[in-house]
């Protein structure tokens, strides 16, 4: 920032996240950085300021539309922090000739990770487990121990992944290790992925009925944009569990709530909402079968370490007007 409060640097962060002392430096060599910590893009396009210095904005969860564009008159690229990019406005970067990109595949392991993380929590009731223990309830229980710890294995369950990704191949690797059946619905993928990974592809109603557990992996677009809505979920197996690590606004969280009440879904562990943070009182918050965590899936520190040299590779690619590894079509 300059001493008037404007960005001065050719690489700006939006907002606050995690880059290596090394990738800073590297950003140093080429044109500088600076964080404008922005709440949202007018706040983005005031720290900005016009200044003819940005050259790419790196963004995480700040939006990145017409407002910002209007305010950076020299702007050539911008990255999202991550695999998402349904914070960035596509259609207007291309019309103004900036490069979209994003960190696609560089927090794909941490993701997977987190989802069986939460499968197994969810179903060996680990989160109850350690609140009761914490509480004193076992002294007074002594070795007879609740009807509830009695959970259930992930061992020769069928397990269905929505969207074979990046992240949702590593899924179906991990599953393998479990001794899972895996099924997959992604209209996107061609039958050679589904061979390669070994996956039967099924609709996404024949996932559902199936599944004892269903895992989220897709991008948020107008096609999966409450995609699992109470039609979607009236279908669901018996007993199923629900993981999402991917965004919140693909299952219709009312619906969701509904379910879970009733007892058509067994369970559901969460780690993106409708509205982040998940507000106070929401109800998700009163429910014992559900497991809450705080978008939180991609912040391994070997993720934060990938994610940081993605973005030098990439903005020295746009300030060298090269393809960056991570251009969006």
């Amino acid at each position: 920032m300059n001493d008037h409060g404007f960005v001065s640097a050719a690489t700006v962060f939006a907002d606050r996240f995690y880059m290596s002392d090394t990738a800073l430096r590297e950003l140093s060599t080429l044109g500088g950085y600076a964080c404008a910590g922005a709440g949202n893009a007018e706040d983005l396009a005031e720290k900005i300021g016009s200044s003819s210095a940005v050259k790419v904005i790196v963004s995480e969860y700040v939006p990145i539309n017409d407002v910002v564009l209007s305010h950076a008159p020299e702007l050539q690229g911008v990255i999202a922090y991550g695999a998402g990019y349904n914070h960035i406005d596509v259609k207007a970067m291309k019309r103004g000739g900036v490069k979209p990109c994003n960190c696609r595949g560089e927090n794909a392991e941490a993701v997977a990770e987190l989802a069986f993380g939460l499968m197994l929590s969810l179903l060996r009731r680990i989160h109850r487990a350690d609140a009761w223990v914490r509480a004193g309830e076992w002294v007074k229980a002594g070795m007879v121990l609740p009807e509830w710890a009695s959970g259930r294995e992930l061992w020769k369950k069928t397990l269905g992944v929505i969207g074979l990704g990046q992240i949702g191949a590593r899924v179906v690797r991990i599953a393998k290790g479990f001794g899972m059946e895996t099924i997959a619905y992604d209209p996107c993928m061609s039958s050679e992925v589904y061979s390669r990974l070994g996956v039967e592809p099924v609709t996404l109603a024949g996932l559902l009925s199936r599944s004892d557990v269903v895992t989220i992996h897709v991008p948020l677009s107008s096609e999966t944009e409450g995609m699992l809505d109470s039609l979607a979920l009236a279908g669901a197996k018996p007993g199923m569990i629900l993981v999402n690590t991917s965004r919140g606004r693909v299952i219709d969280e009312e619906a969701l709530v509904a379910a879970l009440q009733t007892g058509l879904i067994e369970g559901a562990a969460l780690d993106v909402f409708a509205a982040e943070p998940l507000p106070a009182g929401h109800p998700l918050t009163g429910m014992d079968n559900v497991i809450l965590s705080p978008h939180m899936g991609a912040l391994s520190r070997e993720a934060g370490d990938r994610l940081s040299d993605s973005v030098v590779r990439q903005v020295r690619a746009i300030l060298e007007g090269g393809s960056p590894e991570g251009l969006i079509r």
